[in-house]
């Protein structure tokens, strides 16, 4: 009997002490598209200890959207991203 794994309410887990990129994906800077979101869940009292900084990658005929993202604090922070308000699925195991 298999069991199946629930789906996950997050894009990814950003553990504590973790500083890493993130690559959303291609983003046309003329349109304007697709239209990027993130959101991170932390305890309120933890909240600015998580850094989020957009940034354009490459060139304006060949971009990406991404962020830089610093978790600060002892807790973990779960990371929701969405394209065109659509979730972005789980990348972690």
């Amino acid at each position: 009997m298999t069991e199946s794994t629930p789906e996950k309410d997050y894009t990814f887990c950003l553990m504590p002490g973790i500083k890493m990129r993130h690559i959303g994906g291609p983003y046309n800077v003329e349109t304007r598209k697709p239209s990027y979101e993130l959101h991170v869940s932390v305890p309120s009292h933890v909240r600015d200890q998580v850094e989020v900084n957009q940034v354009l990658l490459g060139t304006p005929e060949n971009c990406k959207w991404a962020w830089d993202l610093k978790n600060k604090s002892r807790w973990p922070a779960f990371v929701t991203i969405k394209k065109d308000g659509q979730m972005i699925k789980s990348i972690t195991g």
